[in-house]
């Protein structure tokens, strides 16, 4: 977008903003003056209407968003709305609704990313719409109802535009969920017969407070869906196989398999036995006590393992010995009998199209209750159906299941949904070894030290997590009940130390079965080999011979030393071991990467704080227990300055004077530049220390230019380019790519595609022509003849079209700089969070 249209564009929004707001607010609805600059909200609109200003200015100048733009605009909407509302839930709708009519925009070049934002874009604005009517005419039903059908709207059109695979591949569905879903279905059908035809059911009647006659004992909307909801156990098997598309074989090793194991299980009478086509391997147990059918989930049904496929056999065919489907079938009947006696509504369906004494609060906090007993039964009963798999002989089986499985998800394992199992594309071996690498390492380090934000996705999931799972498979110290509620005790630290130790056996015991499965899949006999045929030492180049602070994530043991190398293991779960200098006794220890995190200290170096100012960190003195210590400074006067270990240092003044005489990657209007560092001048007084750099290129000329360190943001170590579609930044990116080509630099390409859509290697080559690429009769022409050259780290030559290119992601020993002046208000917030929090990641002095 040039200059001029940015521009006119940023008038036109300021002008129009303030038209619409002046017509709809003061002259359509012609509230009273007092009452507006009375209420809170407007000035909070007033205050981010001029945030927003900012951040289109920025733009506008430098042809690039803020980072925090989105957020502001999310911001920026929501209270809109809700000034104008008063209704919190039509406001979240309406923000996401605006903002994702850009977001479509941006991801046009994302097919099954874009579909995703569609079906989201499509929920959003039938609740947000909705909203506006229910405020409009007074009466909540609209968005209620809205709100209600909402998860079967994200289902149906994700049905529409991905087939079954949607339903299948998310790891949240179970058949239990498609039970439900066919139970809504049902009770629709009930709302339709009661308001359309002459039939009248009884609803919302308490039988335990009221007399009844008998016709209004059996036709009552509780009797009906308890019905209902038998009558779809029983036929739930034909109806799931034809959702699914679930297919009769006759595989007679597959068959001999599932038989073999059924017999095991101690299933007698017959078990229907069906496939489904879908990329990825998993299986599912349904259908009725009379009528048992198990479906095996694959893309090939010729290539599935065999120990795997007993494994996950198992597992499903546990929950059809311990009659879960049933079990789950008889609670939700005792949940349909309990509200009947009390006259609670059945459904929050009912609710919203009934007349319901009950406040609404009171119903919310019913119905969480009842989710989490139901909850808790789904995940008891998984355990119980892992349990089983044990008991009889596939434990180890249904762990290398697992492990294939959470392979599957990859980076969308948290979300649980990979876009890669959505396109027709198939992943690369290559690609494929990545994820598997991922994948062991993440079991691994989760049943450590699992993150929050893991734990935190999976409450709405119908299993436990999957590390979880394994460490109660390979161990005899966690029940179904307990790890049914693990993630939220987990969500302690101390909790996840103590339940560290108590799963280190089971950790173990998986990382055999991990490294066998690997190496069997990938026929790779030596990991550490392979490790070193992928350079990966090359992760570690700026950071050895640094000084560290080594913590024990179990026992919080301390260990201050110098990385002197990096040891590669046969190991997939703990591939790298440190080789550490201990600087307290001068012994070289190995530390294992997965059990130890670790800071960077530089001691005899100098720190600014922003209270003491410089200091020099001239020793850590542990405590005897080398748990806990103190950071020992000098002031200079000499003067010690004790600071307890916990508090996070930012990084010393000695990596600021390592910028001189380097390269160093500089921010300004939205390009990345490639600059001199000639000087770096630290003064007494820090924020006044200078940078010196040859010129930026805006003219002819070999000039200097200073600048203090107080006016820049500094982010040291980790580059990151953006490529972007419009042309105006493409000299910049090929200054950039092609100096990643003279310095041979490990680069990771991410790419705009839902699969294969990261390669990691060195750049070779890079062929483009911007004048030509600028004309859009030769788009077609571009795409082929426009790309970038690598050597990935398989060995491989590889071509890359420029326009799939989405970020270059590399390290190198200085930093991207940019000026606090062309930075908004808002990013500069998000920066000093950034400092309060992580201040390894970011030098910024002063305040906004």
């Amino acid at each position: 977008m040039k200059k001029k249209l940015r521009y006119s564009l940023f008038i036109l929004y300021i002008f129009i903003s303030i038209g619409l707001f002046f017509l709809f607010h003061f002259i359509l609805f012609q509230p009273n003056l007092y009452d507006t600059f009375s209420d809170w909200s407007f000035w909070v609109v007033f205050l981010l209407f001029l945030i927003t200003i900012e951040e289109f200015y920025r733009f506008s100048k430098n042809g690039k968003r803020s980072e925090m733009s989105d957020f502001v605009a999310l911001l920026f909407f929501f209270f809109l709305i809700f000034f104008l509302s008063k209704d919190f839930l039509t406001s979240i709708m309406g923000a996401f609704s605006i903002y994702l009519w850009f977001g479509i925009f941006e991801l046009k070049d994302y097919p099954v990313l874009n579909k995703i934002l569609i079906i989201s874009l499509a929920t959003y604005n039938i609740i947000f719409i909705s909203g506006i009517i229910s405020n409009v005419i007074g009466d909540p039903i609209v968005i209620n109802t809205a709100f209600a059908f909402s998860f079967w709207i994200i289902l149906g059109l994700g049905f529409i535009l991905f087939g079954r695979k949607y339903i299948i591949v998310w790891r949240f569905m179970s058949p239990e969920y498609l039970t439900l879903f066919l139970y809504v279905i049902a009770w629709l059908a009930i709302v339709f017969i009661n308001q359309y035809t002459p039939l009248n059911f009884v609803s919302q009647k308490a039988f335990l407070f009221n007399q009844f006659s008998i016709w209004e004992l059996f036709m009552n909307v509780y009797v009906i869906l308890i019905t209902i909801n038998w009558v779809i156990y029983f036929l739930s098997g034909p109806i799931l196989d034809f959702m699914l598309g679930i297919k009769p074989f006759e595989d007679k090793r597959l068959l001999g398999l599932i038989n073999e194991v059924k017999t095991n299980i101690g299933i007698k009478g017959r078990v229907k036995v069906g496939f489904g086509k879908y990329p990825i391997l998993n299986a599912m147990a349904y259908g009725s006590i009379f009528d048992k059918r198990i479906a095996l989930i694959a893309e090939d049904y010729e290539q599935v393992p065999e120990d795997e496929v007993k494994g996950i056999i198992a597992h499903e065919l546990a929950h059809t010995k311990g009659k879960h489907t049933l079990i789950l079938t008889f609670i939700t009947t005792g949940d349909l009998i309990f509200r009947m006696l009390f006259g609670v509504p059945a459904t929050y369906y009912d609710y919203t199209f009934g007349n319901p004494t009950l406040p609404f609060i009171s119903f919310i906090l019913l119905n969480l209750l009842v989710y989490l007993i139901l909850f808790m039964f789904v995940r008891i009963l998984e355990g119980k159906a892992d349990l089983k798999t044990k008991k009889i002989g596939y434990a180890k089986e249904l762990v290398k299941a697992l492990y294939n499985l959470e392979s599957f998800y990859a980076t969308g394992r948290e979300f649980g949904l990979n876009t890669m199992l959505l396109c027709d594309e198939k992943i690369t071996k290559n690609n494929e070894i990545l994820n598997y690498l991922d994948t062991a390492d993440y079991i691994n380090r989760s049943i450590i030290k699992p993150k929050r934000l893991s734990l935190v996705s999976n409450i709405i999931n119908s299993h436990p997590p999957t590390y979880h799972r394994i460490a109660a498979i390979l161990d005899d110290k966690l029940k179904p009940t307990k790890e049914t509620l693990l993630p939220i005790i987990c969500l302690k630290k101390s909790k996840q130390k103590y339940y560290a130790k108590l799963f280190e056996d089971a950790r173990k015991k998986f990382k055999v079965i991990a490294n066998e499965k690997f190496k069997e899949y990938f026929h790779i006999g030596d990991i550490s080999a392979f490790m070193r045929n992928l350079n990966r030492i090359e992760l570690y180049k700026l950071e050895l011979e640094k000084d560290y602070m080594f913590k024990n994530k179990v026992t919080d043991e301390i260990v201050i030393g110098k990385l002197t190398d990096v040891k590669f293991k046969d190991d997939i779960c703990d591939t790298d071991e440190y080789i550490v200098n201990d600087i307290k006794n001068g012994n070289e220890i190995l530390l294992n990467s997965s059990l130890y995190t670790k800071s960077r200290v530089d001691l005899e170096a100098q720190y600014f704080l922003r209270k003491e100012g410089i200091l020099k960190l001239v020793d850590i003195e542990l405590n005897a227990d080398k748990k806990n210590g103190k950071y020992i400074f000098l002031d200079k006067e000499g003067r010690k300055i004790f600071k307890n270990l916990k508090k996070k240092l930012p990084n010393s003044i000695g990596l600021i004077k390592e910028f001189s005489n380097n390269d160093i990657f500089f921010l300004i209007k939205g390009e990345i530049r490639i600059v001199k560092c000639l000087n770096v001048n630290i003064s007494d007084n820090f924020k006044e220390s200078e940078l010196s750099f040859s010129e930026i290129p805006q003219s002819d000329g070999n000039k200097t230019i200073q600048y203090k360190l107080k006016d820049l943001i500094v982010k040291p170590k980790n580059i990151y380019i953006q490529i972007r579609r419009n042309e105006m930044f493409r000299k910049s990116e090929l200054n950039v790519i092609n100096w990643l080509i003279e310095k041979q630099l490990r680069t990771f390409v991410y790419l705009k595609k839902p699969v294969n859509n990261l390669e990691i290697g060195y750049i070779q080559d890079v062929k483009i022509n911007i004048e030509d690429s600028k004309k859009k009769s030769n788009k077609g022409k571009n795409e082929k003849s426009n790309y970038i050259s690598m050597k990935n780290i398989f060995g491989e030559d590889i071509k890359i079209p420029y326009n799939s290119l989405e970020v270059l992601l590399f390290e190198y020993n200085t930093a991207i700089i940019q000026k606090k002046s062309e930075t908004s208000i808002f990013s500069k917030l998000g920066y000093l969070i950034v400092r309060k929090f992580k201040p390894e990641k970011i030098f910024y002095l002063n305040k906004i």
